[in-house]
């Protein structure tokens, strides 16, 4: 088995590209990870949908990641990165073997693993796709997490049936009132998904809202 020493992994639910790490993510500096090679479909459908691995195969790379904590060095279960020739991520399963987090690496270390991959044989691995990820390719990071956000906020004002807020925003975004709260909610709730001049306004409102 084939190993990638001394790297730098950002691991998130949602997979970002290295540009869109932030400074507040959690960062695991890695003594080795194990390195899979798969196919190319194989690669696209792990890295875009949740799926659940084969156990005999998640019990072989158990434990074989090492991370450095401080001064010692951990082994770190269930975490190993699987490529291509041309594109490689890194990927973490939970006890259940479901890969729930996924991880892009810096330029230079996917370059180095890049030409390990293409001196290993390919495998075959088993899994069920267990749900589809809804792909924003024309999103960054910072709009879908401020998205998710604002749709978080607007919904825990309705559940606590805050009127006077609600018409507030509806005014604020479309100029008129709209006295039926539900009316006015499930409105902007669409502007938001459709993340267009109305969201920014939204956005900056609720920055300042926060603030106070």
């Amino acid at each position: 088995m084939n190993y990638i020493y001394d790297v730098l992994l950002n691991f998130q639910k949602n997979y970002y590209e290295f540009f869109e790490w932030n400074k507040k993510d959690h960062i695991d500096h890695m003594r080795k990870v194990p390195i899979i090679k798969v196919s190319k479909k194989q690669f696209l459908e792990i890295k875009n949908n949740i799926i659940e691995l084969e156990k005999n195969f998640i019990d072989k790379l158990n434990m074989k990641a090492e991370t450095f904590k401080k001064n010692n060095i951990t082994k770190s279960p269930y975490i190993f990165i699987i490529g291509t020739e041309y594109d490689c991520i890194a990927i973490k399963t939970n006890k259940k073997n479901i890969v729930n987090y996924k991880s892009s690496l810096q330029p230079s270390e996917q370059e180095e693993i890049l030409k390990l991959l293409k001196l290993q044989k390919e495998i075959h691995l088993n899994y069920t796709i267990i749900k589809k990820i809804p792909q924003n390719n024309f999103k960054t990071r910072f709009e879908i997490e401020n998205k998710n956000l604002i749709l978080k906020e607007l919904t825990k004002i309705y559940k606590q049936n805050n009127t006077q807020k609600i018409n507030y925003l509806y005014l604020e975004c479309f100029n008129k009132q709209e006295l039926n709260i539900d009316k006015a909610y499930t409105k902007l709730k669409n502007e938001i998904e459709k993340s267009n001049k109305n969201f920014k306004k939204l956005y900056n409102i609720f920055k300042i809202i926060n603030q106070k």
